[in-house]
């Protein structure tokens, strides 16, 4: 699930794993694709417990290990082809004549990588001729950071960087050796690193720059000689059939667009028409389960819902898996348009309960979900899943000093930087014109930092990069939306039920910032049927959490909350013309917000 933007220090935050730790002898592709300021290493191999002849997926060792099935897999004795339906990329390649090299191209978005595999025994990937790693300590968050240096015959390096913390690696780099001093320059981070070696070359003792922030960092020969073995994470709440309810793949069209969407409905079995809701999903592209980090949060909110007689349709966002149009160039409103169809098409099957259909949106989809509601007087219910009450602007200011605070930050220096270098950014792509050249908006974006930073930070080689990397991640259209959308005059529109739920400790949507602001705007608009409640130990993706921090998405077993689960259910029956179930009663810590 991508939530709202985040800033942290190395800008990625991977999904996690799939991967089996034991793979059969010979039945293993591996490749190293070269994609500009990065190179990724595949593995192709069976997904575990399935049918090995057809059921493929690639692993993405530069990815955290993150597993992505692989549909229209075929191979024969002369070639080997399939797709990636999720990223909309396709892979072509010929098998030599023994059988043990696949040359071909990636194709992905009007673009061709060469990629080339080779047969690998159990475990083996590759073997780095030095590996160094260490741990940043301060700001951020603790991150591991690991340099890869690969020797070729004529002496020369091929290095890579990998944040393993992050799940992020594969960045090109280049390592500068003078006598004992290094320098190893990240160009497509805008970071670097300097350090010297000890005598006994076993420690190189300097400090990463980055973004206009410096931090120590100690990197310490690692010659373990272990293979890069990923183990799967335990999901237990994924759902596994016999299913009670119907499960069903569909696709409607968005007409006004020309956007086919693809999804799943799942149906109760029962002989009279029941409520049903349509899942909204969160900021960036993805798929009918929301799926991150090995979560499926979504099947199982569809799961839950639908054991409890209601029925479910959730579905691929426009440009992801198998959904066509362009999802680089849409915003909140395009995707409005999209659950618009959702709910035209849901409303036609004869098995669900007209009066009774309704919106259930996360983070993102909290926004979007009182667009359509707010224009549609036959829109049931809204649920708000870590909705906004405030404009993205006061969002991501938020959400940036919370994150580093959930990393143990208390440097009220830092977090000034921090905090700064985001207004300078946010401030100069909302004030700007559209037409603005990515040029005019650095100069710009520099100007407001040369009197906020301190005068070393402005003296960083890595600063203007940096700054630059993080304008071209701001201007998009989606963004210059997301920023400015006043959620406020939306809510006020909203004349049907509305629960807005926030986890207690989620740092990306705080709750104290816009559960009132939630509440505030549908008072103002004469909506009295509406509930506004903060869940305890939750975080941004209703996991039961310690800190809310982001690191925590990925290492919690736990995909959804069953208080969560139990409280969206109950009040659904409860506002519904469905009779209601049995009421689990919410914990007393539960706060509403009055």
């Amino acid at each position: 699930m991508q939530s709202l933007f985040v800033a942290v220090l190395l800008s990625v935050v991977a999904p996690a794993v799939n991967a089996a730790d034991e793979k059969p002898v010979g039945k293993i592709w591996y490749g190293v694709m070269d994609a500009g300021g990065r190179g990724f290493r595949f593995r192709i191999e069976p997904v575990p417990d399935a049918d090995a002849t057809t059921a493929q997926q690639l692993v993405s060792l530069d990815e955290g290990g993150r597993g992505f099935p692989l549909d229209d897999f075929r191979q024969d004795d002369s070639q080997l082809q399939f797709g990636l339906n999720i990223s909309k990329a396709e892979y072509s390649g010929t098998i030599s004549d023994d059988g043990s090299v696949v040359t071909g191209k990636w194709t992905q978005r009007g673009r061709d990588f060469d990629l080339s595999f080779r047969k690998v025994d159990a475990a083996h990937t590759d073997r780095p001729s030095e590996v160094w790693s260490g741990v940043m300590t301060a700001l951020f968050q603790k991150l591991t950071m690991r340099i890869r240096v690969y020797k070729r015959d004529d002496g020369s390096e091929i290095v890579y960087l990998d944040s393993v913390t992050q799940k992020a690696g594969g960045f090109k780099a280049k390592r500068t050796v003078e006598g004992n001093e290094w320098t190893i320059a990240v160009d497509s981070l805008g970071g670097s690193f300097k350090g010297t070696n000890n005598k006994e070359k076993s420690e190189v003792t300097g400090k990463w720059t980055q973004g206009g922030v410096t931090l120590d960092l100690t990197l310490s020969p690692d010659t373990s000689e272990k293979d890069e073995i990923v183990e799967a994470p335990a999901r237990p709440q994924t759902p596994k059939p016999p299913f009670p309810y119907l499960v069903e793949d569909v696709t409607f069209t968005n007409e006004a667009d020309g956007v086919r969407l693809a999804g799943t409905l799942t149906v109760p079995k029962s002989a009279t028409p029941c409520p049903a809701a349509i899942l909204i999903s969160g900021s960036g592209p993805q798929d009918r389960d929301e799926s991150l980090l090995d979560h499926k949060p979504f099947w199982i909110i569809a799961d839950h819902l639908s054991r409890h007689g209601i029925a479910v349709l959730r579905f691929d966002d426009r440009g992801t898996a198998a959904s066509t149009g362009n999802f680089q160039t849409a915003t909140s409103e395009d995707f409005s348009r999209d659950v618009e169809a959702a709910f035209e098409y849901l409303r036609t099957d004869p098995r669900v309960e007209e009066e009774a259909t309704g919106l259930i949106g996360h983070s993102e989809g909290g926004i979007v979900a009182p667009m359509v509601a707010g224009r549609r007087s036959d829109v049931a219910f809204a649920i708000l899943l870590a909705g906004t009450g405030v404009n993205g602007r006061e969002i991501l200011l938020s959400q940036g000093q919370l994150i580093l605070k959930a990393q143990g930050v208390i440097d009220e220096a830092a977090l000034k930087a921090q905090r700064d270098t985001q207004v300078a950014l946010i401030d100069t792509v909302i004030n700007a014109p559209v037409d603005a050249t990515q040029d005019e908006l650095v100069a710009s974006a520099m100007l407001i930092l040369a009197d906020v930073l301190p005068a070393e930070a402005l003296k960083e080689e890595t600063l203007k990069p940096a700054v630059s990397a993080g304008i071209e991640r701001v201007n998009s259209q989606w963004f210059r939306f997301f920023l400015t959308h006043e959620p406020g005059p939306v809510l006020e529109k909203v004349k049907c039920p509305v629960l807005a739920l926030n986890g207690e400790k989620d740092v990306q949507v705080e709750p104290q910032l816009n559960l009132p602001a939630i509440r505030d705007a549908l008072r103002k608009g004469g909506n009295t049927q509406f509930k506004t409640v903060e869940l305890p130990s939750l975080n941004h993706l209703f996991q039961t959490c310690n800190t809310g921090g982001l690191s925590e998405y990925q290492t919690i077993e736990e995909t959804v909350s069953p208080i969560a689960l139990e409280t969206i259910t109950n009040w659904i029956h409860q506002n519904t013309l469905a009779p209601p179930k049995p009421a689990t009663p919410t914990p007393s810590r539960a706060r509403e917000i009055p």
